[in-house]
């Protein structure tokens, strides 16, 4: 029975990618009586008609699954982020690191619009999240097309969905990749608020010429803790990994107590200091919903 993977869905028809042939599958009824979700990025059976339509019938298990969006089977998360237009938000770009980890999905943080930022402020940035915490940093213009050539090389053959505040240049990097894709529309940034405007209503995988999937999908609004608990928060933060392990209590959570080797890790500059932060105030944010 073929296998194909789910592109993208419309009511209850899913348009599925099989031998590079694009389906228009309907589910079995049986999907409908189980309550069972198919989504962007499900790999499927089907069985395929004279008529060139399929059925499917199986989802086969996942390897992952994200909530927001919601799209299975994920090999990476490209997480864009500006340092201007819209500013820096550290808290969200933390929050959004700590869903992805919790997915068992890989990171690579995208730093969008360098054309409007000084070298040094980008070397900082990546010596931030690449050096200290470990994550891949990639540095790119999707106006200009700085970076994009590495970046093609890091989406051949993977299925990979984008993050990221409105406005830091998503759609616009989907039309910089696939020049072909004039429906992708490009949000502009409010005046007013400086923040950008929410333009994808859908999760869709778009096949990339030179190989892979993307899931162009609305953005990543507010994220809650709601599967995390105080105990698990502490392991999505990849830095501390390093030196909890020389913390005097095994159960350490990194706030108060005493001989913390991630807090003396953060004192000497090992650990980002706003990420000690940003960590607390997720630690804060998880034991108040705890206790509702």
């Amino acid at each position: 029975m073929p296998v194909g993977q789910v592109i993208r869905s419309h009511s209850n028809i899913y348009y599925v990618l099989v031998d590079g042939r694009e389906v228009e599958c309907r589910p079995r009824g049986k999907f409908r009586l189980d309550r069972l979700q198919v989504r962007a990025g499900d790999e499927v059976e089907v069985t395929l008609a004279p008529d060139g339509e399929g059925r499917i019938e199986k989802v086969l298990p996942r390897r992952n699954c994200l909530e927001r969006p919601p799209v299975a089977n994920v090999d990476q998360c490209l997480v864009v982020f500006t340092l201007v237009e819209p500013e820096a938000d550290y808290l969200f770009l933390d929050r959004v690191l700590v869903h992805v980890e919790q997915a068992g999905v890989e990171p690579l943080i995208l730093l969008n619009k360098i054309d409007l930022v000084e070298e040094a402020d980008v070397a900082a940035f990546v010596r931030l999240y690449g050096d200290l915490v470990g994550y891949r940093v990639l540095p790119i213009s999707a106006a200009e097309g700085r970076g994009l050539d590495e970046l093609r090389r890091h989406l051949a053959g993977k299925t990979s969905v984008l993050a990221g505040h409105s406005g830091v240049g998503k759609s616009r990097l989907v039309r910089a990749l696939e020049p072909q894709r004039a429906d992708v529309r490009i949000g502009d940034l409010s005046a007013k608020s400086r923040k950008g405007r929410h333009t994808t209503r859908h999760v869709e995988l778009i096949p990339l010429t030179g190989g892979g999937l993307l899931a162009d999908a609305p953005g990543f609004t507010y994220l809650e803790f709601q599967d995390i608990d105080k105990w698990t928060l502490r392991d999505y933060f990849r830095e501390f990994a390093r030196y909890q392990a020389e913390c005097r209590y095994a159960d350490c959570l990194h706030r108060k107590e005493p001989d913390c080797a991630v807090r003396d890790a953060v004192e000497a500059g090992a650990i980002p200091e706003s990420r000690h932060r940003n960590y607390l105030m997720f630690l804060d944010e998880v034991e108040a919903m705890k206790r509702w």
